[in-house]
Parts: structure tokens; C-alpha cells; sequence
């Protein structure tokens, strides 16, 4: 074989790997991961009394953990660990040692296990929207709220419900806007289209009453039109999220639309959702910090289950 062959299989063989390698990531990223650890996932974890005492672990972990009694109380049985091992009876010190070596190890684990729960509750306390702290669900969120709405904080949901939009828009023009917080593919991979779909039919919901309450108004509504002459929802979202004076107007027509319509309990469930799903590399550090955790948690766990059937395979 020449060289020209060798280049040209070698040149194969890599745009064979390259164009699987980019299938693959155009998959993940259709499959939106990040978008199905919301908040709510995380707070089902978050929420726990328990785990929140985990916080002291990494500040006094050390202190209480490998306290020589602590250490003692919980050192495992000689006699056991000589079954595991395969240890000789007269080796008494040997499988002292063993044991003693062992509880170390499994302290280490429960240590740095318990202390990656200590910071992912401390993520969650610092960073979770109280939103989703206070209310379990969209549903207990939208009773909870639906009597006590108004206009003004309408306005300020639809500007912040927006804002969301437009953050996990990836296709809209105003990549200056969010330069600082997240690249594309990431807000790809996150986008949550569920909560895409329901802005996307509520702004049309609420922009047709508006066309037909304003027909003269000053806003020039091609502004917010396609090229085939359909209103374009990430235009719509980019003016709420980010008003001029002008815009302002507009937007407070729109809230005022949605208000007195039948998209009430909608608005509700958007806002519900853009909290759930806001503050993405946050919410996936923190959820890391829990799956790490339970992790290395379960590592000595395994190995004492491991042990324990082997002690009995080799009794029997």
C-alpha cells in the first residue's frame, strides 16, 4: 500500500469518526439533558430535613467522623473481616489491623459522600427559587397563586417569562444579550420545550386581541411579523424582555390582554416553569454534587454486601 492509499483510508476513517462523533452530539442535544433536572426534580432531594444537617458535614465532618471513640464504636468485627479476607485464625493483630484499616476506608467514603451532600444543599438553599421551594408542583403553585395575581405582577411575570424565552431561544439574533452566561449548544441542550410550546401558543393567544384592539396604534406591527407575514414569537419575546419606552407600552397591553383573557391560569404555569428551569448550570452542579454523594455513599455499602455473600458462599 502507498502512501497516497494509506493517506486517503486514514482521511476516510476519520470523517467516518468525525460525522459520527457530530451525529452523536446532535442527538444528545435534541434530547434537551439539561432540561430534565429541573429544580423541581432537584428540590424533591433539596427539600429533605435530613439532608440539610449535611451541610455542617464538610466544617465539622472531620472532627466528628475519625474521633478515635467514633472510629472504635464503629470498627467492624475482626472475626468478620478474617472470614472476608481469607485470614489465618492465629492472625488475631493481622485481622485487628484489617479491621481497623477497613472502618478507615469506609469512613472516607461516608465522609467525602456526606460531604458532597452538605454542598449540594447548600447550592440548593442558596440557589433554588423560592418559587419552587415554596410549592411542590405547577398545579399546587397555580392554586396558590391564582387568587392573589394582578395586573402589576402580570407585567412582571410576562417581562420575566420572556427573558426565559428569549435565554433558551438559541435561534434568535440577540446572541449579544446572553454573550456572558451560557453558549449555544449548552442552551440547546437545556431548552425546555414544553415550556417552549405553551409560550409560543400563549403569546399568540394574547397578541391576536391585541392586533384587534389596536388596529391604528402606533407600534408598527410588521415589526413583529415573519416574512410570510405570521407574528413571530421570539420577536414578540425579545420585545417583552427588553423594552424601550415604546416597548413598555406594548408590553403592559399584552399583560393587560392576558389578564382579562383566558390565559390566566397559563401565565401561572409559565412563570412557575421559567423559575423551574432557570439558572441551568447551577441547577446541574448542584444536582452533580448530590449524585456524587449517594455515590460514594453506596461504595461501602456494595463492598459490605459483597463481603457478607462471600463470607456465606464459602461457609456453605
Amino acid at each position: 500500500m502507498n502512501v497516497t492509499a494509506f493517506t486517503a483510508r486514514l482521511s476516510a476513517v476519520a470523517g467516518a469518526i468525525r460525522s459520527r462523533w457530530n451525529s452523536a452530539i446532535f442527538r444528545t442535544l435534541e434530547n434537551h439533558p439539561v432540561a430534565k433536572v429541573p429544580w423541581s426534580a432537584v428540590r424533591r432531594i433539596g427539600q429533605s430535613r435530613l439532608l440539610a444537617l449535611t451541610v455542617i458535614v464538610p466544617f465539622l465532618g472531620s472532627i466528628i467522623l475519625f474521633n478515635q471513640t467514633v472510629v472504635d464504636a464503629l470498627s467492624l468485627s475482626p472475626a468478620l473481616v478474617r472470614l472476608w479476607l481469607h485470614l489465618d485464625r492465629d492472625g488475631g493483630e493481622q485481622a485487628r489491623d484489617a479491621a481497623h484499616a477497613l472502618t478507615l476506608s469506609r469512613l472516607y467514603y461516608v465522609y467525602f459522600g456526606l460531604s458532597f451532600l452538605g454542598f449540594g444543599s447548600a447550592l440548593f438553599g442558596l440557589f433554588c427559587p423560592t418559587t419552587v421551594k415554596d410549592h411542590s408542583s405547577l398545579t399546587a403553585y397555580q392554586s396558590t397563586e391564582a387568587p392573589f395575581a394582578s395586573r402589576p405582577r402580570f407585567k412582571i411575570a410576562l417581562r420575566q417569562i420572556a427573558y426565559e424565552a428569549c435565554y433558551w431561544d438559541w435561534f434568535n439574533g440577540a446572541e449579544h444579550q446572553f454573550l456572558f452566561t451560557s453558549p449555544i449548544w449548552f442552551r440547546r441542550a437545556g431548552a425546555p420545550t414544553d415550556f417552549q410550546m405553551l409560550f409560543h401558543t400563549v403569546v399568540l393567544e394574547i397578541y391576536g386581541p391585541w392586533c384587534r384592539a389596536n388596529p391604528e396604534s402606533e407600534l408598527d406591527a410588521e415589526v413583529y411579523e415573519d416574512r410570510s407575514g405570521h407574528p413571530d414569537t421570539s420577536k414578540l419575546a425579545y420585545a417583552m424582555a427588553f423594552p424601550n419606552r415604546i416597548r413598555s407600552i406594548f408590553v403592559d397591553e399584552l399583560a393587560d390582554v392576558a389578564f382579562d383573557g383566558g390565559t390566566r391560569s397559563d401565565i401561572l404555569a409559565l412563570s412557575f416553569m421559567a423559575h423551574d428551569n432557570s439558572k441551568p448550570a447551577l441547577r446541574l452542579f448542584t444536582a452533580g454534587c448530590y449524585a456524587i454523594g449517594f455515590f460514594l455513599l453506596l461504595i461501602p455499602t456494595v463492598q459490605t454486601f459483597y463481603g457478607v455473600i462471600l463470607s456465606l458462599v464459602a461457609s456453605s
